[in-house]
């Protein structure tokens, strides 16, 4: 971490040549578990997170520099609770998924939370990943995806990482939220999800299935969507 996260590091331009590289933090543990359920897809909040904070839905697609997906990546993830608080006694909101066929990875959890202070510092809602492709073929990229109320990179802009690198509103993923299981409400202030966005839609009825068969009272509340780009070796 006082390597990749070290600000002289980004100045001279060893970090950052990839413009979806972000800094690692200090709350990486090596050796998450695998929570894969299916072929891309992995459940990463337990029952008890998934009903105190409602489910979130993350689609992340993994492409190479010519925009080919990239199949079998790994994402190896770590973040917060809704309420902002990092585990470490645990394996709790950490673990790895691997990319389908056409290079996608759909991750249930739940939002990340805010976290910090006024005086020390903020930072905006996010998960870390470390994106690994084709090893001897694409560079792995350790890079953060941010959850900003109703979709505002400002949110972003007063971010304590700042201090190491720019800003990086490109990776706020665009999200949506889905008010009919949400008691009608909007959640985090985010758009409501499209109505002729179906092929999201058929996405969060499979995921609201699998909530239903392992006892789980609540749906999708929102989704979110990224799209990395690996660089070359």
């Amino acid at each position: 971490m006082l390597v990749v996260d070290n600000p002289i590091v980004w100045k001279l331009g060893l970090r950052g040549k990839n413009e979806q590289e972000d800094v690692e933090g200090p709350f990486y543990i090596l050796g998450a578990p695998k929570r894969q359920i299916d072929d891309g897809k992995a459940v990463l909040a337990s029952a008890e997170y998934l009903e105190k904070y409602g489910p979130f839905l993350f689609v992340f697609t993994v492409k190479d520099a010519k925009g080919d997906p990239v199949p079998n990546a790994t994402l190896d993830w770590w973040q917060a609770d809704s309420d902002g608080g990092y585990y470490f006694a645990s394996w709790t909101l950490r673990g790895k998924v691997t990319t389908d066929a056409q290079g996608r990875a759909e991750v249930l959890t739940v939002r990340p939370g805010d976290y910090g202070s006024p005086l020390g510092g903020k930072r905006a809602g996010h998960v870390h990943l470390v994106v690994s492709g084709t090893k001897g073929k694409h560079r792995a990229m350790t890079t953060q995806v941010y959850v900003c109320p109703g979709n505002k990179t400002e949110h972003m802009m007063t971010d304590l990482a700042n201090y190491a690198r720019d800003a990086r509103p490109g990776n706020m993923a665009t999200c949506w939220s889905i008010p009919e299981a949400n008691g009608g409400e909007k959640h985090w202030e985010l758009p409501e999800l499209p109505a002729d966005d179906t092929e999201m839609r058929q996405r969060i009825a499979w995921w609201n299935a699998k909530l239903k068969e392992r006892g789980i009272s609540r749906e999708v509340i929102a989704v979110g969507r990224q799209n990395f780009k690996l660089s070359v070796v």
